[in-house]
């Protein structure tokens, strides 16, 4: 399978080790490039930005590619493809709503404006709530972490410009939907809001122990569930039909 090539799309750089044993798992069997976006924290930034110059890539590209992104890169990711699914094979979405301004971020902003607390103290009790992990290094680099993306990232709401980002709606790609079963962030009906927009062939996966951040805990499992998918999805380079993966069922399991 090291002829497929996967595209880890991250617009939070900050947060990138959260994946990073993941995205090697998968380089054991595929080619796994990662496209990271920063912009100036002056410059206004929207979706169709980042679309624009996502496509510049994926338009270069001598291969189909799969796109993979948690959180708001896999929104982001999700709706490229639903708007150019030309030389996209499929798209994975980890911890990813439907409704796409549901992210860490919004949680965040929502507390802040509310409750009488620091910034430190909501984004400690967040590293808490968003991966698993009870020693108390593992939070302290949690809340650095969430800091730094606040301050450095790609964040909805964060600039003055504020865009409406759209909702998710039916994309004509093979999609797999990865969810943590502990997802504060991401609810639990979130599987019943996916399934009015997967389609014959889709997978929806639950990783039952699974918090926001579970790619950092579950690599394992994460890399496993994506490789099996993208290994039934045909090689878009052949032209195969798309009747040929219409055998495959919508799934919720817990893994």
């Amino acid at each position: 399978m090291k002829n497929s090539n996967i595209l880890w799309i991250d617009l939070q750089p900050s947060l990138y080790c959260l994946f990073k044993r993941t995205t090697q798992s998968l380089g054991q069997n595929f080619k796994v490039k990662r496209w990271s976006f920063e912009h100036d924290l002056d410059e206004s930034c929207d979706v169709d930005t980042v679309h624009g110059l996502l496509r510049q890539t994926i338009d270069n590209t001598s291969r189909p590619v799969h796109l993979i992104g948690h959180g708001i890169s896999g929104t982001i990711a999700y709706l490229y493809a639903q708007k150019y699914p030309n030389n996209i094979s499929s798209v994975s979405a980890l911890s990813v709503d439907t409704h796409s301004t549901n992210q860490w971020t919004s949680h965040y902003q929502s507390m802040r404006s509310q409750l009488p607390c620091s910034r430190f103290h909501i984004l400690n009790h967040l590293s808490k709530l968003l991966v698993n992990g009870n020693s108390e290094e593992v939070r302290s680099v949690m809340t650095r972490l969430l800091a730094r993306c606040l301050d450095n990232d790609f964040v909805h709401g964060s600039i003055v410009k504020r865009e409406k980002i759209e909702n998710i709606n039916k994309a004509n790609v093979p999609i797999l939907v990865i969810n943590g079963g502990k997802d504060f962030v991401v609810d639990e009906q979130s599987c019943d809001r996916w399934r009015h927009y997967l389609k014959p062939g889709d997978c929806y996966q639950k990783i039952s122990n699974g918090r926001h951040f579970f790619p950092f805990t579950e690599w394992s499992k994460t890399s496993n569930i994506i490789e099996s998918f993208i290994k039934m999805v045909p090689d878009k380079s052949l032209d195969l039909a798309p009747d040929y993966y219409k055998n495959l069922s919508i799934s919720k399991a817990n893994s």
